[in-house]
């Protein structure tokens, strides 16, 4: 096989940006920047929206629940459909069908349409086409970079979301401010060509065929495969966990903003949330990128070192009543949070076999993604009964105890080449790469 050709030079020439020496991945890259933006600018506008409507958490929980409820319900099926059919195209579809969700969106609250009810409606059938989209787009990057930059692309692709989540939600709040808060929705239809226009143009190779020809066979195939493979296994099951718990700060920062930092006041509530928004999409960028060069090398002693770091300064926040310590705490939250999902997704890229990528992303991804409707849900109930500080401190406690029996399995926690990889995959990959150079 001859080797793509890549031109080290400058930035380009060190391992966490390894992946930005092919201009394929450098489209798909900046593409999905501008599209998580919009994402990002929706989800503060989608919360804003429910908590203005009722001035509830649970209501806060409720959309969060019927937005992330696809990935916990059809996640492994969107699996099976991305191993069965062409993912890019699939991925297409359902950047098109996201546009004209965030279209709907936009005029229900141009005309004053919107409710609990029909947020939460359009929001499930968001999360739906956003749930075939996530096995789809994760399987397609090790089409877009040879094995040796699969983890300079992992971290790029995660800090991706971790730039839009600093940027988007301070848009959302200028925007609602300066135009209202349907331009939020507005602007997000527009984000989705970017995706759309570069997958267009992009072309990828087949991937392997699927051995099953029932969808319920291939189910449990990549079950079978998770449970009987150990660092598949503790990877995805520990993240699961960390989520689960951990992850209300994420869906309940707007309570936390509101009701702790600015005391109740609605409007200084909603710009303290655009500020930790961003406060833990920066910390996410700079955990990636600063612990990507050693989640390569150790990536089980520092999968265990941030799960715990991570639970530790989650416990703190819960404490914290200051704007200034917040964004503080929030950034560290938000590195050491986001380095451990970097280091989970880049071992089980390199474990798993082509013919089984979209099923096992997808198992991965309803630890990842899946659960967060289970706890913006519960942790909604838990903020109105006991407040949102002592339930994000009992969180990061829970967590913390959790992370120390997880330094007993990290052993099993490996990183290498693909092992399982057809010969002929890698061929096309490097073909096309080094057509796009």
């Amino acid at each position: 096989m001859r080797a793509p050709r890549s031109r080290p030079r400058g930035l380009w020439s060190s391992p966490t940006y390894l992946a930005f020496r092919y201009p394929v991945f450098r489209r798909v890259w900046a593409a999905g920047l501008v599209s998580q933006l919009g994402d990002w600018m929706q989800i503060v506008g989608r919360s804003f929206l429910a908590y203005e409507l009722t001035g509830k958490a649970e209501s806060v929980g409720i959309v969060y629940f019927a937005s992330y409820a696809p990935q916990l319900i059809f996640s492994l099926w969107g699996g099976v459909l991305a191993d069965r059919f062409d993912r890019r195209k699939l991925l297409i579809a359902t950047q098109v069908a996201q546009l004209v969700g965030a279209i709907v969106f936009g005029v229900m609250v141009s005309t004053g349409a919107a409710d609990i009810v029909t947020i939460s409606a359009l929001s499930f059938f968001l999360g739906i086409a956003f749930m075939l989209a996530i096995p789809a787009q994760q399987a397609l990057t090790p089409a877009v970079v040879p094995r040796e930059g699969l983890m300079s692309a992992i971290s790029l692709g995660t800090a991706t979301n971790s730039i839009a989540r600093v940027i988007g939600p301070l848009l959302a709040s200028l925007l609602i401010g300066a135009f209202g808060l349907e331009w939020v929705f507005w602007l997000n239809a527009v984000t989705f060509l970017a995706v759309i226009g570069a997958w267009v143009v992009t072309p990828v190779p087949r991937h392997a065929p699927m051995a099953e020809t029932r969808s319920l066979d291939a189910m449990r195939t990549a079950i079978r495969y998770v449970r009987d493979t150990p660092s598949v296994k503790v990877v995805i099951g520990s993240t699961a966990f960390l989520m689960l718990v951990g992850i209300v700060y994420q869906p309940l920062a707007v309570v936390y903003a509101t009701e702790v930092l600015a005391d109740g006041s609605s409007s200084v509530g909603q710009s303290y949330y655009g500020w930790l928004q961003a406060g833990i999409g920066l910390g996410a960028a700079v955990g990636i990128l600063a612990f990507a060069g050693i989640g390569r090398r150790r990536p089980a002693a520092t999968f265990a070192g941030t799960a715990l770091a991570f639970s530790a300064t989650l416990a703190v926040l819960g404490l914290v009543q200051q704007v200034v310590v917040a964004f503080v705490v929030i950034f560290v939250v938000g590195a050491f949070h986001f380095a451990n999902i970097a280091v989970a997704l880049n071992v089980v890229q390199h474990e798993v076999p082509d013919a089984l990528r979209g099923r096992v992303m997808a198992i991965q991804m309803t630890g990842l993604v899946g659960v967060v409707p289970i706890t913006a849900l519960l942790g909604g109930l838990a903020a109105d009964a006991w407040g949102i500080g002592p339930t994000m401190t009992a969180a990061g406690l829970i967590c913390f105890v959790f992370s120390l029996f997880l330094l007993r399995w990290v052993y099993a926690i490996t990183a290498h080449d693909y092992p399982q990889e057809a010969p002929e995959t890698q061929v096309a990959i490097a073909t096309l790469i080094e057509e796009e150079a």
